[in-house]
């Protein structure tokens, strides 16, 4: 069975489905070569609107390949497989267009920092975000010392970090880490209908606000960033229809492919 599939659904979206049983979807060298070919393909396609990110398996993943790291004590084994785990994270955190994590069970350490690439985070009722790396000797990994406080602050995420805490529910939801609570058995479903909202979008503006937001810590290079985005977004033809159906008031169409 292969360990990374994609699902085609309406309006260009993507869901993105891990299944490494053997390992729980632990982040080691066969799931991330699995999936950095999957997230560079959909990234260049032009078809492809929004990305969902879930697993087939009761949890999301475990982190890391613990079962795997035996040999990292040797310094250059552990440059390597660092080196190789931000191959991956170099891809996601340039991703331009939106993504969405569908969370079940558990989802740790570098489980954990895969949902934190996306933008939306949808987690059933009994699942867990956790990062666990002083448990175990470590310290974060997988670009969550950047991501971790962009998306709670970096108050709650020094708490998160330091203390190894693991969220889940209200919880989550409260400081931020989630965006949506729902059952377990609604969480695929949510997802798909938050993708739906933001593939009705422009694709263009999408993916100018999330450059955008990345600069966000400082305000002089947002600035500038929009004198070049909105220029760009004023010359194109998502601005000409948004214009039109404000004028006819009726909903835009952004995607020329559904009529």
């Amino acid at each position: 069975m292969e360990l990374v599939t994609v699902e085609r659904h309406e309006r260009g979206i993507a869901r993105v489905v891990m299944n490494h049983a053997a390992a729980r979807n632990a982040l080691g060298e066969d799931l991330r070569n699995a999936l950095l070919p999957v997230f560079q393909g959909l990234f260049d396609d032009a078809g492809t609107r929004v990305i969902v990110l879930a697993s087939a398996l009761k949890d999301f993943s475990v982190g890391g390949d613990l079962s795997r790291m035996d040999t990292l004590s040797d310094p250059k084994n552990g440059r390597r497989r660092i080196a190789s785990a931000h191959k991956l994270a170099r891809v996601l955190l340039a991703a331009e267009k939106p993504m969405i994590a569908e969370v079940r069970g558990h989802a740790v350490g570098a489980g954990a920092g895969l949902v934190l690439f996306c933008d939306t985070i949808v987690m059933g009722e009994t699942a867990s975000i956790g990062f666990p790396f002083p448990r175990v000797g470590l310290a974060p990994d997988f670009a969550i010392g950047y991501t971790l406080p962009k998306r709670i602050g970096l108050a709650k995420a020094r708490q998160a970090l330091l203390y190894s805490r693991s969220y889940k529910g209200a919880e989550a939801l409260n400081i931020g880490l989630a965006d949506d609570i729902v059952a377990d058995d609604a969480v695929a479903e949510t997802a798909l209908q938050r993708a739906r909202e933001l593939a009705a979008f422009p694709s263009l503006a999408l993916s100018l606000t999330k450059r955008m937001l990345e600069l966000s810590d400082d305000a002089f290079a947002v600035l500038d960033f929009e004198a070049t985005a909105q220029p760009v977004c004023f010359a194109s033809d998502d601005f000409q229809e948004g214009l039109a159906a404000f004028r006819e008031k009726r909903k835009p169409n952004f995607d020329p492919s559904v009529q």
